[in-house]
């Protein structure tokens, strides 16, 4: 019975050690300041009115912490708003926004070219919202970039010719706009594109 009894109290301390290493890093993980400085700078451009950044880090509870007008709730936490990290940099301390998901929130500002400030993104993702004016300058600066939707919003204006620079992009979204012109001839260079959709984007 002893015996029983050590080994229970020795899996008891181990499991116990490994769940206090497991939240110690956790809590110690965070957004690097650049891009956290950089999310309040999107978030305005977007047209959130209300953001608490100070209350937990992104990375943690892997989202925004956009607050309604009327009431303190989170607006649409689980299935529109979703912030996802790499967190292995500088031995696990420090993490790095790679996918933003900001869907159908009505969100009524611009997408903003401080996107290119998060340069670890994979994944962009603000479709269904109420977004306007042109596309961004500096698109060309998304490296990593694998994923873009900003498909059923009212962009206008022509597609930009630097979208053919995101040569990672795997996934093209532009649907349901006003975009003006032509496609890019530019756009011939994303040769990893596998899924795109412009069929109902004004040309």
């Amino acid at each position: 019975m002893s015996i029983i009894f050590s080994i229970f109290i020795l899996l008891f301390v181990i499991i116990t050690c490994f769940l206090t290493t497991l939240s110690t890093s956790a809590a110690s993980q965070s957004l690097h300041p650049d891009e956290l400085n950089a999310l309040k700078e999107i978030a305005t451009t977007l047209g959130i009115k209300r953001l608490n950044l100070s209350a937990e880090d992104p990375c943690n509870i892997r989202t925004l912490m956009i607050i309604q007008e009327k009431q303190d709730v989170l607006l649409n936490s689980a299935k529109n708003n979703s912030i996802v990290c790499d967190c292995s940099f500088n031995n696990n301390m420090t993490c790095h926004i790679k996918v933003i998901e900001l869907k159908t929130l009505s969100l009524p500002g611009k997408l903003p070219p401080q996107l290119a400030k998060l340069r670890y993104l994979q994944k962009i993702s603000v479709c269904a919202n109420r977004l306007t004016g042109n596309l961004p300058r500096g698109l060309e600066n998304f490296k990593n970039l694998i994923y873009l939707s900003v498909e059923a919003n009212q962009f206008s204006g022509t597609i930009p010719d630097e979208l053919g620079d995101v040569t990672s992009l795997t996934t093209l979204h532009l649907a349901s706009n006003y975009f003006t012109g032509s496609l890019p001839s530019s756009l011939d260079r994303l040769v990893n594109l596998e899924d795109v959709y412009v069929n109902v984007t004004i040309l």
